[in-house]
């Protein structure tokens, strides 16, 4: 099973050996001391980190060219290194490029303590999966374990970096790949599912980079069959919903995660042929592909088919099926505030999925309707799709046409 660590930076040895208590007790594995935040580290503080920390430990002295933070350190790295190798951690982490050539004596001393040489390489820019399949070997060829993390921009890469991982699990290789960054997150998601050695998670919540999990979010997840959720849009920075569905999963204990998948219109299909091997088993779709997804999928529900929107997607044994619970909702709410719209006039402002979600609704009620957009071709095509029961007026005419007894705003 892979061990979940909690990402420990602290500003002190002190506060370091505190935090990581707090993380064990709240169940992680492991706790990586990130030595490279500690400022003013002395070789003699190292030697009184307690061996209970010890043995659950994992040493990175992280370099600046890897994205290690700077600070003054007694000893050079390699004194650093040679005291942290014969301290009986759990693991010590090693860089590729920054310490290759003294791998050799620093894995003897490891080994002497009993502790597992983790060798890692950080890309920092993108590469193509080949290059991270490459730096694999070569970590391989000089520790126990193999760490590469690389920077994600889109689904596509972090497909390939999951199935990377799946496939040097069938070796038996024990290794980390991460997908840095939030297009990246499915890669730490699945660290259990494809038989990763470690799993790298935020300690209460302060996470070391972009895209890391939450200690509770990997907790969650471990031991089990991950279910994958989330929202698929661009953009996504502005959304809510990851964190309204992550509290509602944790409130409820599931063994699930709900991800932002800011994916552009060329990787919506990408995401869709792998999303079964993600483990992806459902997510809500928002601005632009509410109209545009549905002929990437394989069914659609009553109120989808017939408006031909959807934003929700649900995914059963690969068969993709497409929802739309805006008009469910909005009829919902009409319901709870006891508005009768038959024969009023009603004014939709927008002309999106759920604009033509509020129109639909409202029609079916018996209402006058009317849309009005910032761009009238767009307000203008949302009307011709209802066959001529719908007005579209221009913004600037709106004060001819009024009053109306109910105003829908169906903008973002």
């Amino acid at each position: 099973m892979t061990k979940v660590a909690a990402v420990i930076m602290a500003g002190t040895v002190k506060e370091a050996v505190q935090q990581s208590r707090l993380a064990l007790e709240d169940g992680a594995d492991l706790v990586e001391l990130r030595f490279d935040h500690v400022r003013h580290l002395k070789l003699e503080e190292i030697a009184r980190i307690p061996s209970a920390v010890l043995m659950h430990g994992i040493a990175t002295l992280r370099s600046p060219d890897e994205g290690g933070a700077t600070g003054d350190r007694e000893g050079t790295r390699q004194s650093l290194l040679e005291e942290l190798a014969s301290r009986q951690f759990a693991y010590l982490d090693i860089e590729l490029s920054t310490d290759a050539n003294r791998a050799g004596g620093i894995a003897a001393l490891a080994a002497r303590q009993g502790t597992t040489l983790i060798v890692s390489h950080h890309f920092a820019e993108s590469v193509d999966s080949a290059r991270v399949a490459d730096s694999v070997e070569a970590c391989a060829a000089l520790g126990d374990v193999a760490k590469v993390a690389v920077p994600v921009d889109d689904i596509d890469l972090a497909v390939q970096l999951v199935d990377l991982a799946q496939r040097l699990a069938a070796r038996r290789q024990r290794v980390v790949v991460i997908g840095m960054g939030v297009a990246g997150m499915i890669t730490r998601t699945l660290a259990d599912h494809t038989k990763q050695e470690i799993q790298y998670t935020a300690s209460r919540g302060r996470a070391a980079a972009a895209g890391q999990l939450s200690f509770a979010t990997a907790r969650r997840l471990r031991g089990g069959e991950p279910t994958v959720l989330g929202l698929v849009g661009h953009p996504l920075g502005h959304s809510l919903s990851p964190v309204i569905h992550e509290a509602a999963l944790e409130a409820l204990g599931m063994p699930a995660v709900y991800l932002p998948f800011d994916v552009g219109r060329d990787s919506l299909a990408v995401l869709l042929a792998a999303a079964d091997r993600l483990r992806i088993r459902g997510f809500n779709v928002t601005l632009p592909y509410k109209e545009s997804i549905v002929k990437n999928l394989d069914d659609l529900d009553g109120d989808a088919g017939r408006i031909g929107v959807v934003n929700t997607v649900v995914i059963r044994d690969g068969w993709t099926t497409g929802y739309n619970t805006d008009t469910f909702g909005f009829r919902l709410s009409l319901r709870a505030f006891g508005l009768r719209v038959s024969g009023r006039r009603a004014l939709v402002v927008g002309a999106g999925g759920a604009a033509k979600a509020a129109v639909d609704v409202l029609l079916r009620e018996g209402a006058q309707v009317q849309v009005t957009n910032r761009r009238t071709d767009r307000a203008e095509a949302l009307a011709d799709v209802f066959g001529g029961t719908v007005d579209s007026i221009p913004l600037d005419l709106l004060p001819r046409h009024g009053p109306w007894d109910l105003l829908v705003n169906a903008t973002p």
